[in-house]
């Protein structure tokens, strides 16, 4: 008679791991899709205020947008597809292009880099980011854009 009752109970704990685990799944994963979010920000405002500061004007020669440019893929290393915004081909370019194209993104600057006198000079990072989590991804479309601007006056 013992027998029979603990047949009855073996499968409950492996419904219950069928019934839980992709909820656990996906909260472990969506916890590394977080993550992946929070450093590409934190990594695109680094380079988006390392890129500001090389506009600055402070001895010869005058920084140019290839330096400006340098100045943000060497803070960038590996792993980032960004390339210069489409709309600085065309002048005169007010606002920055978005992305389209998901895990990759657009450099944007203002003029007045390399000017001396007193002015504002803008870097604005814009990229496109795709969960990797199936669930989330469908819910965030096309994905989700994450832009970082830095700032700064010059005053030479």
């Amino acid at each position: 008679m013992r027998k029979t009752i603990l047949r009855r109970h073996s499968g409950q704990s492996m419904v219950e791991f069928a019934v839980l685990a992709p909820i656990f799944f996906l909260l472990l994963l969506g916890t590394i899709d977080l993550g992946r979010a929070v450093y590409i920000y934190n990594t695109i405002s680094d380079a988006a205020r390392e890129g500001t500061r090389a506009a600055i004007p402070f001895d010869t020669p005058l920084p140019t947008s290839a330096a400006v440019l340098g100045a943000v893929q060497s803070k960038l290393g590996g792993g980032f597809a960004l390339s210069t915004d489409p709309c600085l081909l065309s002048p005169p370019c007010a606002s920055p292009t978005t992305p389209t194209t998901p895990n990759t993104g657009f450099i944007w600057y203002s003029s007045g880099i390399g000017t001396p006198g007193r002015g504002p000079v803008t870097v604005k990072i814009s990229f496109l980011f795709q969960p990797w989590v199936p669930v989330v991804r469908d819910a965030a479309g096309n994905g989700l854009v994450i832009s970082a601007q830095s700032t700064m006056v010059t005053e030479y």
